[in-house]
Order: structure tokens, then C-alpha cells, then sequence
């Protein structure tokens, strides 16, 4: 149905020859009147039409007839709940949220409800947008939709133990949605809860097998040390056969035979940035002689930082490949003649490990993000050292394992004006000692507490301080201090920080005198840092590379005193430190400079011992 609109510059009807917005107001008035008339009688029809062109892609049609359909029935609520879902697909959430709150006003429903919560929480109201689906909850109860979208919601807000109970609710409901599956999995991780999360996780790859859910099984595996590694490789093997049925992989590559080429190395990521593998990164990227290699970036996030800014130029060429799908990604790779291709991401968040499946370089290598082999047997190697992976534990990788002959990692230390000089041992002024721990509470196991408590109990008055983003969620720290109780462990006796900027976080080991390192998810850059600021890390020594990476960290620097072979070594090493003030100054005031002289931040030294490797790998693979 077409109704043509009034124009106010059209001649007017009444035959004067002016136009309607110069004749006389009567005329005007009567026009509008007949046209709003002939448009309340074909709402229905004019609404069915705008509905068309909103299915079929036309949003600025649809919007100019609901549009006309309110300025005569502003309460047509079918006309203000679509306009505001097109508002929405559009990204103007604020205009969506107007008018879903008078659709909500008009006529309350779970469905409006939702709507809005997702106008709302585009607006960055996330609070009033959980409140809305609890109200779309109560309206339509046995909505298992409506339910995952609130266990979602507050998934997504870090209210873990209230969003599983709705997340469980939904599966109640709709049993075989992978969907609510895998959220349930998402906030069991959340909860540190990684064992049961595996289940869910594997139930979702039968169902609805997609790239991110076999990561993220493959991921809590990695961090369950008990079925660490056969569990986990018997699963990557799935993973990689979903992976090769949608890959073609490049069989030919066009390098040169030249002995003396410049190598080109490729280095996919997306933590280019301040993070754990930006600060390891930067310094090598800095100290390489790029006669010998050019580095090419291939950043799979577009998120960018400082740290961004001070790499890039340390880079032959910087591709951002986020919005390239594998085929494409892989495509560019090619293109570019990149001789070894890095990953340095393994199964983590914003990885691209599944475009090395289509095998865009020659040899591919993954290095320093992930703490164990991908399983992927299109990755060759792994760059480790022979603390961190022994002979004897080449069995739990599918790559090979490639040496470095002091060190896998090389940390970049902090600026001056980030880190501050070491404090002088916080015990001497306190009276007491303090114990510290920055790793996550998902790291903080019962296994872990149970030491900790023996450790406490024979150190009379001492401390324990824990600083992590995890302890700003209500339920996180409660359940935490549920652990902590179960463990007869006082919490007079525990200091709880919240994670902060890296300078204020840096600042914090200040005020702690040794760190007590977690297991089997040892510390990597929490024990350099620590380090660097005078504070050793007391480490567990195991047997996979998750569990030995604080071992080879501290042989590194000459520490291999605090490292403890078992769990009573452990104990009666922190007992020995605590009851050693003197010893612990000392080192405390001597440790930056151990670091300086370790080959853990002798940047050209690694950038050599790397460098050689990365030859030698071409040598073997252009030999072949």
C-alpha cells in the first residue's frame, strides 16, 4: 500500500498556485488530516509491507513506514518493538533503547524484555539490562532461550554462581542446545573449575563441533595436570581432523636454494600488546640482526596498545589478519614467501592456530604463548630448553622438540618508570613475614592450600598476600575464603588486593617478602616480575613442561635452591626462608642484578641462540 506523504513545497490543491506551505493553513491542515486518516486505515497493510523490507534487507524502507505507521498510532507496539530490534541491528543502541522501553511500557513481554536487554547492554548498561531479562525470566519462565540469555548476561558481568544456576535451568529445558552446553562449560572455567568444565565442553563437540569449543577443551585439559598430556593429545587429534576437512593445505612454496637468504619469519598472535607474550617478545624483537631474519607480524586482534606502538617498527611488515578467514589469512601468508611460520598462542584466547592447518610456510613452529604441545601435527616443532621439557618428556608433544640452549623465554624487563628500584625486605620493619601470591584463584587449588596452610601454621604471625582481578567478583572471593576456611587458614591471616595497573601491581611486591608459586600451573611472567622487583618465587617442580616452566625460570638465574622437589621439600623450604631474614635481604638486594646477568634478559644472546635454531631448521628442511 502507497501513501503519498504531503510536501510542503508541492502546489496546493485549492488552485491559488502557491505551495502548500504559502496557501492557507486550512488547506494544510485538512491534507494532513486526510493523509493520517488513509494511513490509520492501512496500518495492517503498511505493516505487513515494512515487515517485507526488513526481512528482505531494506532497513531504510522499513524504518520510514514504521516510522509513518507511529506518527499516527504512537502506540503501535508491533511498529515500536521492530523499529527498535532495526535500531539495534544498526548499532544505535540508544534510539533502540527509546523505543523498546515503550514497547516494554505498552505491553510487557519476555520478548520485549530481551530485546531491550541487548539494546541496553550496547549502551554499556548491563546492570539494567540483567534486570530485564530477570523480568523476561518471570514472565516466561519456561523460556530456555530467555534463560541463557540472563545465565549469559551474568556470565558475561562475572556473576558466575548466579548465571550457572540459570545456564542449568536452560539445559533443564532444552537438553541438547550447544549452545547453553558450552556457556555452562564458559562460566565453569570462569569458576576455575576446569575439571568439570571438560564434559560440558566435550558434549558441545558432539553436537555442534565448531573451532573455539576444541579449543577451549583442549584448553582445560592443558590445565588439569592429572590428564595432562594423553587425555589431551588423543583429544587434539579430533580437533585436527575437524580441522583438516576444512582445509586444503599448500604442498609447494617458492624460496630460494641461497644458503645465505634473509630468513622471513612469520609471527601469528593476537598479544601483540601489554601482555604476558608482548613482554617477552619485545626485547627480542629489539636485539635481532636483520641482516639474517625480517620479521613479519600477523596479528590476529585489533586492539592495540603502547607496547604495539614500540614493536611495530621492529617489523619488515605488520598485517592485521583478523578479519581474514583462514583460506584468505593463509592465502596472504603465502604470498608473502614467509620461510617459518610461529604461532605464539597455542589453544589461548584469539588464536589462529587453525590457519596454520592449510600450512602457508614451509616449516611452522610454535613458540612462547602456551605452555605444552598443540597436538597439531602440522606445527613441526617446539622451541623449549632442557629444563622445561627433559629428554625424556619429548613423548608429550606431537611436534618436535627443538632445543634452545639456556632458555625458551626472554623477558623484557619493565621500564624505569613502571618499576621502581627493589624496597628493602618488608619482614625487617613488619616483625613478620609475608608470603605473596599473584596468580589467579583458579590456579589456587585445594592441593595448593593445604601447603600453604602447613607452611602458615609453622610460621607464627606470618602473612599471605593474594592480588588478583578475581578477587574484585563477590562470589569469586567468597568461595575463595570458603576454600580458605575448609583449610583452617584464618583470614586474619590473609591480605586481599584486587588486580591493578601493571605499575601499581609491580609496586605490590614491595610489601610482600617471598612468593609461594602455584602448581601444576607454575609461574611465568608473575615469577619474573617478581624477580625483577627482589622477590624470589619458592617453585614445585613437576613433570610436564605447565609444571616445570617456574624450574627453568629460577635455574636460569641461578636459584635452583628455591626450587622444591616435593610437596614436603616445598614446606620445609619455605619454613627454612621465613626463619632466614638476613639471607632473604640480601638476596633481595642483589636479585635485579642476577637477572641482568642471566641469560633470562640477555636479549642478543637469545636473539643469537634463536636465530641459530631458526637456521638450522631451514638447513634441515631445505635438505629434505
Amino acid at each position: 500500500m502507497n501513501i503519498k506523504k504531503i510536501n510542503r513545497n508541492d502546489p496546493c490543491p485549492c488552485g491559488s498556485g502557491k505551495k502548500y506551505k504559502q496557501c492557507c493553513q486550512a488547506t494544510l491542515e485538512a491534507q494532513k488530516s486526510d493523509l493520517n486518516a488513509r494511513v490509520r486505515e492501512h496500518v495492517p497493510d503498511l505493516f505487513k509491507q515494512a515487515i517485507k523490507y526488513q526481512k528482505s534487507g531494506n532497513l531504510e524502507k522499513a524504518e520510514e513506514i514504521y516510522n509513518l505507521i507511529l506518527s499516527v498510532s504512537p502506540k503501535h507496539v508491533s511498529s515500536l518493538y521492530n523499529l527498535g530490534l532495526l535500531a539495534c541491528d544498526t548499532k544505535r543502541f540508544e534510539i533502540a533503547v527509546e523505543l523498546l522501553r515503550k514497547a516494554v511500557r505498552i505491553t510487557p513481554s519476555a520478548d520485549s524484555y530481551c530485546s531491550l536487554a541487548i539494546a541496553l547492554k550496547g549502551t554499556s548498561n548491563t546492570e539494567e539490562a540483567i534486570e530485564c531479562l530477570r523480568k523476561a525470566v518471570s514472565l516466561n519462565p519456561a523460556d530456555a532461550i530467555v534463560c541463557n540469555n540472563l545465565g549469559s548476561m551474568l556470565l558475561n558481568a562475572r556473576l558466575y554462581e548466579e548465571g550457572i544456576l540459570y545456564l542449568q535451568k536452560a539445559l533443564v529445558l532444552n537438553p541438547n542446545e550447544a549452545e547453553i552446553i558450552n556457556n555452562i562449560a564458559s562460566c565453569l572455567v570462569r569458576l576455575g573449575k576446569l575439571k568439570e568444565a571438560v564434559p560440558y565442553f566435550r558434549r558441545v563437540t558432539q553436537i555442534n563441533p565448531h573451532i573455539a569449543v576444541f579449543q577451549n577443551l583442549l584448553y582445560c585439559l592443558y590445565f588439569d595436570g592429572y590428564s595432562f598430556p594423553q587425555a589431551y593429545l588423543e583429544e587434539a587429534q579430533y580437533f585436527e581432523k575437524f580441522l583438516y576437512a576444512h582445509a586444503v593445505p599448500y604442498t609447494t612454496w617458492h624460496h630460494t636454494q641461497d644458503d645465505q637468504i634473509t630468513l622471513r619469519i612469520g609471527f601469528v598472535s593476537g598479544d601483540f600488546k601489554n601482555h604476558p607474550v608482548g613482554y617477552f617478545l619485545e626485547s627480542l624483537t629489539n636485539a635481532i640482526d636483520r641482516s639474517k631474519i625480517e620479521f613479519f607480524a600477523y596479528s590476529s586482534q585489533h586492539y592495540e596498545d603502547e607496547l604495539t606502538a614500540r614493536i611495530k617498527p621492529n617489523f619488515h611488515q605488520w598485517i592485521n589478519i583478523t578479519s581474514l578467514d583462514d583460506q584468505l589469512a593463509a592465502q596472504k601468508i603465502h604470498g608473502d614467501g614467509i620461510h617459518i611460520l610461529i604461532d605464539l598462542a597455542g589453544h589461548t584466547s584469539n588464536n589462529r592456530l587453525s590457519l596454520f592447518s592449510w600450512k602457508p610456510a614451509p616449516v611452522q613452529v610454535s613458540w612462547l604463548g602456551y605452555f605444552a604441545s598443540t597436538g597439531m601435527t602440522f606445527i613441526d616443532y617446539f622451541l623449549a630448553d632442557p629444563i622445561s621439557v627433559p629428554e625424556q618428556n619429548r613423548s608429550h608433544f606431537t611436534e618436535e622438540v627443538w632445543y634452545l640452549p639456556k632458555t625458551r623465554l626472554c623477558f623484557t624487563p619493565p621500564s624505569p618508570d613502571i618499576a621502581q628500584e627493589p624496597t628493602l625486605l618488608p619482614a625487617l620493619n613488619n616483625g613478620f613475614v609475608t608470603f605473596g601470591c599473584f596468580q589467579t584463584i583458579s590456579k589456587i587449588t585445594d592441593q595448593i592450600l593445604a601447603l600453604w596452610a602447613k607452611i602458615l601454621h609453622r610460621c607464627q604471625n606470618s602473612q599471605l598476600l593474594i592480588k588478583n582481578h578475581q578477587i574484585k567478583d563477590a562470589v569469586s572471593k567468597q568461595d575463595f575464603i570458603a576454600q580458605l576456611k575448609r583449610h583452617q587458614i584464618s583470614l586474619e591471616r590473609i591480605v586481599f588486593e584486587e588486580g591493578s595497573p601493571r605499575q601499581e601491581y609491580l609496586a605490590a611486591y614491595g610489601r610482600v617478602d617471598f612468593i609461594l608459586d602455584t602448581f601444576p600451573f607454575t609461574g611465568g611472567t608473575t615469577t619474573c616480575e617478581a624477580l625483577w622487583m627482589g622477590v624470589p618465587t619458592l617453585t614445585l617442580a613437576g613433570n610436564t613442561l605447565l609444571e616445570r616452566q617456574g624450574m627453568s625460570l629460577l635455574s636460569c638465574v641461578g636459584l635452583e635452591s628455591w626450587i622444591a622437589t616435593n610437596e614436603e621439600d616445598y614446606i620445609n623450604k619455605a619454613v627454612h626462608y621465613a626463619n632466614h631474614l638476613d639471607k632473604l635481604a640480601q638476596l633481595r638486594s642483589q636479585l635485579r642484578q642476577k637477572m641482568l646477568a642471566s641469560p633470562l634478559t640477555d636479549a642478543p644472546l637469545f636473539a643469537a641462540d634463536l636465530t641459530h635454531a631458526l637456521q638450522e631448521m631451514w638447513q634441515k628442511h631445505m635438505q629434505k
